[in-house]
């Protein structure tokens, strides 16, 4: 049989702190957790970067913040400094992704420059071109 451990002080105390909050409180407190969800954990920079820009610079961020009942200055400065590594590791390699297609864009047109002319052939009728092609007269009709 399983030990009983009694719960420390600090369970209680969250659980019930968690206990008294309204539910439009927690549906906007887990507003806040998706967008930073979105912001560090997203594979798809586009919507990384909309997450950055919206708590970064965001209007209505500091309305969201109020309505999950977090001090939205508080929220921003503790925030800051992974906001801006994650923006810096995104523009570091959308830099990167541009200069090689660039790269490879200039490889293609020093390839495609002007072609050596080559020597026009002369050919020149000979019976022994021809000996593959079966013999047909102007009788013959296919059956």
């Amino acid at each position: 049989m399983a030990k009983y451990r009694a719960p420390l002080l600090n369970n209680d105390v969250i659980h019930l702190i968690e206990q008294n909050k309204e539910p439009e409180q927690k549906l906007w407190v887990a507003v806040l957790a998706k967008a930073f969800d979105d912001a560090f954990y997203c594979t798809d920079d586009n919507a990384a970067m909309d997450a950055l820009r919206w708590i970064r610079h965001g209007l209505d961020f500091n309305y969201v913040c109020h309505l999950a009942g977090r001090n939205p200055n508080y929220v921003r400065k503790k925030m800051l400094d992974k906001v801006i590594e994650r923006e810096a590791s995104i523009l570091g390699r959308r830099y990167h992704l541009r200069r090689a297609v660039d790269n490879v864009i200039a490889m293609k047109i020093v390839k495609k420059g002007p072609k050596p002319k080559q020597p026009k052939r002369s050919y020149t009728k000979k019976e022994d071109d021809y000996k593959w092609l079966p013999k047909y007269g102007h009788t013959y009709v296919e059956r």
